[in-house]
Parts: structure tokens; C-alpha cells; sequence
């Protein structure tokens, strides 16, 4: 495979580690507007790979056999079209604002080219696992009644005040995930919303501990699967008990309203403030390790004894210190990485943008499982398990309801 790496950042880092590592790699050329950058990764990667690894510009897309995009939308979107000029097949961690998505499609679709995305951790690796759920849920039972998604990345140790740790930075670096806003949630098929951080419930993680999980992005395609369609779907996120109470406490006290209020002569949005003053506490130190977590949990339709079956798929990856990659980078990059190879194989020759989970085939997902199992990213729990619903006694009288 002739590949090209488009973002040498950190999520670019891992997707860059695993091409490398990758021996159907014959070469990867590294490309980013911080040349500096960019060299720096390429002599990273040359410790680690058997692939020739150069730098060079996007005069490299014409030669490749597939694009890795790690860039924000309007990289991505500059990417797209470069790739579509040379009819390279591309796949990105990022998604296109809603405005946009019928114009990718269109670009896609006139150059002939699969644009596959988004597809890091989440979105991406979230709904192809959710997807697999569902789809063994359908072969075994029918159909899927419920699917639950849970997904965070947390700091190993939590540390005062939230127990959250801000891992990436950049442009965004005093950006924390704390707006108010609506999130979606899917009701026999159909999208309804949930206020964010809303629904709060304890999740037991084996080897991690208890976490909570509350309402928050939900990718709207995500119900167009056909094995959803009648499903009640949620998908939260996952963070160490305290955070979602303190968020709504901020909010409640109107510290998250982004309209400006003038402080003695000056307009400040009340919510900047609290980013500056908090983001510099949040931000991760130098011996701050992550842990990443990916639940789904489904069920199928009852049987005919009111017997129901459930599956359960469990991913929890930890930070790596030989490489010094964080769990959210390698989770990120090496799903991407795992995606391109599918691409550079021509295995998916659809046109246009491509949904991962609608897109990918089981097939294509067993393929990038063990791609990320060969990198150490591995499923800890993924099976099924019956439960029936408890007799009445023999006897036993009238249910009182109260």
C-alpha cells in the first residue's frame, strides 16, 4: 500500500504509527502545514516501521493507493477535493457540518471516489461496534428492541476538581466539553432529544471502576441502519462520577450562557471566563495517563417464554508508555489506519460519502478489529447472555400497582 498522511498531530501520530507498523505499508508520505512537524513524525515512525516514511506536499495524493485525513473540517474538506482531483479514495476522523454533507457526497460521486467517513473513535468506531450489536442481535433474534452506547476517555487517576482531564489542545485548548445543548437519542426508530448531561446512571467498568454516563452526541445516520429502525438507541458519554452535577450546577448559576454580558464596561460571554479560568486546571501533566472506554449493550426481541438475549461488546484501552501514545490516539488513529487499508484494498468500492456503518460489511469490521488487536487494542468482553423474566408463584394473588 502507497499511503498518505495528511495531519501529523496527535490523532495523525497514531493513525501514522499504525500505516507504519502496517506490513502491507510499502511507503507513507506525511504531509501538514507545519513541516517541522511533519519531519519530526517522519523520523518518529522510521524507529518503528519496516515502510520506506518521507515527508512531502499534497503533490503526494496523485501517487497513493489511499488518503488518511487527521485534520479539523476545513482541512478535511480541502483534502476531499484534492483527493477527488486525483480519484484517490479517502477517509477522515472528522464529519462535515450538516450544510455540507449533500456537497461532499456530490464531490464524491463525480470523481468516482469512496470518501469514508468520519471514522476515529467517535464517531466512527462507536457506531461500527454498535452496528455489529445489532446486526448478530438480528441474526439471533429477529431484531434489536434496545442498544445502548457508552464512550468516554478519562485520566486513569482522576484528579481534583472534576476528575477530568483535558488530553488535547491546540486551537481549541480552552475549549472544555461543557456547552448546553440538545442530544439525541432514537425511540422505536425515530430521533428524539435529551438535554446534555441529562439521564446520569453508573456504569461499572471491570479494571477502570465506576464511571458515569450521561446524555450526549448521538450521530443522526446513526438509525438509518436497517437493524435499528424500530430500536430504542442512546448513546452516552463516559466520565468519572461529579462531572455532569458540576456542568448543570455552572449552568444553573448561568456561568455557561454564551451571551455577552458587560462587566464593568467590557462584553464577556460568562462561559469564556469559566473555560480560561478552568482550562489551564483541567489541562493533562506531563505523568497523566488515559484510559478510553467503548460499551455496547443490546437486546433482542423477547421470545416466545418472554425470554430476552442480549449482547454485550466491551473495549478498554489504556495509554502506552513505550510509545507514548495516549488511549484516545490510538483508539483514533489506529481506527482510521485500520479503515485506509480497507480503502488502498479497494474492499469497499462504493462512491460518494460512506457512513462507516452503513458502508462496512462484518466482514470489513472483523478485518479492522484484528487490525487494531495486532496494535493492542483489544475487545475484553464481547458475547451474548439469555435472561427470563421470574415466574409468579404459584398462587399468588393480585399485583397491587402504587
Amino acid at each position: 500500500m502507497r499511503l498518505t498522511l495528511l495531519g501529523c498531530g496527535r490523532m495523525g501520530r497514531g493513525a501514522g504509527y499504525a500505516l507504519a507498523r502496517d506490513p502491507r505499508t510499502t511507503s507513507i508520505t506525511l504531509v501538514d502545514r507545519d513541516h517541522d512537524r511533519a519531519e519530526e513524525l517522519a523520523s518518529w515512525l522510521s524507529g518503528h516501521a519496516a515502510c520506506a516514511v518521507r515527508t512531502g506536499d499534497t503533490d503526494a495524493i496523485a501517487g497513493s493507493d489511499a488518503i488518511a485525513v487527521a485534520l479539523p473540517w476545513a482541512g478535511t474538506r480541502a483534502a476531499i477535493e484534492l483527493a477527488a482531483a486525483a480519484q484517490v479514495p479517502v477517509a477522515s476522523i472528522t464529519r462535515p457540518p450538516y450544510e455540507e454533507s449533500s456537497t461532499v457526497d456530490e464531490i464524491a460521486r463525480g470523481a468516482g471516489i469512496p470518501v469514508l467517513l468520519p471514522v476515529g473513535l467517535e464517531p466512527g468506531l462507536t457506531e461500527l461496534a454498535a452496528a455489529d450489536v445489532a446486526r448478530r442481535l438480528t441474526e439471533l433474534t429477529g431484531g434489536v428492541r434496545t442498544l445502548e452506547v457508552f464512550c468516554g476517555g478519562v485520566p486513569a487517576v482522576p484528579r481534583e476538581p472534576w476528575g477530568y482531564t483535558a488530553f488535547f489542545g491546540g486551537e481549541l485548548a480552552n475549549h472544555l466539553p461543557i456547552a448546553q445543548r440538545s442530544s439525541l437519542a432514537v425511540e422505536h426508530g425515530r430521533i428524539v432529544h435529551h438535554p446534555r448531561f441529562s439521564g446520569v446512571e453508573e456504569r461499572y467498568v471491570p479494571g477502570v471502576g465506576v464511571l458515569e454516563a450521561y446524555h450526549d452526541g448521538m450521530v443522526p445516520w446513526l438509525v438509518e441502519h436497517p437493524a435499528l429502525r424500530d430500536a430504542d438507541c442512546t448513546q452516552k458519554t463516559l466520565r468519572w462520577p461529579g462531572f455532569a452535577d458540576a456542568v448543570t450546577g455552572l449552568a444553573n448559576l448561568g456561568l455557561l450562557d454564551e451571551s455577552p454580558v458587560a462587566v464593568d464596561g467590557v462584553a464577556v460571554a460568562p462561559k469564556r471566563v469559566v473555560e480560561h479560568v478552568l482550562a489551564p486546571q483541567l489541562r493533562a501533566k506531563s505523568d497523566d495517563e488515559d484510559v478510553v472506554v467503548l460499551e455496547v449493550c443490546g437486546t433482542g426481541l423477547p421470545a416466545a417464554d418472554g425470554s430476552t438475549l442480549s449482547v454485550k461488546s466491551l473495549l478498554v484501552d489504556h495509554a502506552d508508555r513505550d510509545t507514548g501514545l495516549a488511549a484516545m490516539t490510538r483508539t483514533t488513529g489506529f481506527t482510521l489506519a485500520a479503515a485506509v487499508a480497507l480503502l488502498a484494498d479497494r474492499t469497499v468500492d462504493d462512491a460518494g460519502w460512506l457512513r462507516p456503518h452503513l458502508a462496512l460489511s462484518a466482514q470489513h469490521f472483523a478485518r479492522m478489529k484484528a487490525d487494531l488487536a495486532a496494535l493492542g487494542v483489544r475487545w475484553t468482553a464481547d458475547g451474548e447472555g439469555r435472561h427470563t423474566p421470574p415466574r409468579s408463584p404459584r398462587g399468588a394473588g393480585r399485583i397491587e400497582r402504587h
